[in-house]
């Protein structure tokens, strides 16, 4: 639910002046836009997972414009000129959005102890396995495995809170 109100505070006036833009009527423009947060609502949970939720918004959003079109029998299309647009938004969004993760994680990881901060670098961004941490530091596989998932676990579980 937190997860869900904070997509809706952050994008709803965003949504808003997209949909806006295809659509004159503010009563329509209201109503796709309360359709799009219904279907965000309904799948809420994969965007918990997803890195990159606002393609998603907008996606939908698109989908939902062609659908009110669609219903009310209307002819609409999103131009090439528009698609090509908001490819284009979307890399840069996506570029700024890998920067800011990376970020955050870079802070989680500086939170972390530090032997789940050493074997988690070691593992994932080094790419050693288990096996070969083990040996380099006299410890048994289970042990780093553990200490690695701790980290994920950590981060995972504060990422969206920074």
């Amino acid at each position: 639910m937190k997860y869900f109100k904070k997509i809706y505070v952050d994008y709803k006036d965003q949504v808003y002046f997209f949909v806006r833009n295809y659509i004159s009527n503010t009563e329509d423009v209201e109503d796709v836009v309360q359709e799009i947060f219904i279907h965000l609502w309904k799948h809420s949970s994969a965007l918990k997972d997803s890195q990159n939720v606002e393609p998603v918004i907008f996606k939908t959003a698109k989908q939902e414009v062609s659908n009110f079109y669609r219903k009310n029998k209307m002819l609409f299309t999103f131009s090439d000129e528009d698609l090509i647009k908001d490819e284009a938004d979307s890399e840069n969004i996506d570029e700024e959005f890998k920067e800011e993760q990376i970020k955050k994680i870079k802070n989680l990881l500086e939170r972390l102890p530090e032997k789940s901060r050493f074997f988690f670098s070691k593992n994932k961004i080094e790419k050693i396995s288990y096996s070969q941490i083990a040996k380099e530091n006299n410890i048994s596989k289970s042990t780093v495995e553990k200490q690695v998932k701790k980290a994920i676990q950590f981060i995972k579980a504060n990422l969206n809170l920074y």
